[in-house]
């Protein structure tokens, strides 16, 4: 039992910087990385958010073009958390893994909050799926990542973001 515990305590302290170590259950470290993931959007943390990514991964977004590399991601995100009262909660629904134990995907829903045009509430439920890549130092990190609505995309208010 202390072992699973130190195991664990290890896991959560590599987590809390945007990594997570694949030493043991590859699902565990996925499902820890997402909600280490999620805890970052919800804190609007721009470098932590994009930490979870490899420097190679795409982003697939609603209504806009692929979203190739680290950078372009971080202005991605730079511009999502810049809408107008931007809130965003996430539910992991499922996580699988390879036989191999190096890729994994988890899924889920998500539902958005912001600001309309004119200022109104705006409420955008949908799902999401995140492939994720053990990398050659061991740490899982996102190498695909989709995410749609499950409504019309809602015209939002204009983001603060300059660089998107």
């Amino acid at each position: 039992m202390r072992r699973i515990a130190v195991a664990l305590a290890a896991l959560t302290i590599a987590a809390c910087n945007g990594s997570v170590t694949g030493t043991g259950d590859p699902k565990a470290a996925i499902r820890v990385a997402d909600e280490r993931l999620q805890q970052a959007v919800a804190q609007g943390d721009l470098e932590r958010i994009v930490s979870f990514y490899a420097d190679d991964a795409v982003m697939l977004p609603t209504a806009e073009p692929i979203v190739a590399g680290k950078q372009a991601i971080r202005a991605e995100w730079k511009h999502v958390l810049g809408i107008p009262g931007m809130e965003n909660v996430s539910t992991l629904k499922h996580v699988d893994v390879s036989s191999s134990g190096d890729m994994g995907y988890s899924r889920g829903t998500y539902t958005s909050r912001m600001a309309g045009p004119k200022g109104e509430p705006l409420t955008e439920p949908g799902k999401w799926v995140s492939i994720w890549k053990r990398q050659n130092d061991g740490d899982w990190r996102i190498v695909v990542d989709i995410y749609n609505t499950d409504i019309m995309p809602p015209v939002h208010a204009a983001s603060t973001a300059s660089d998107h």
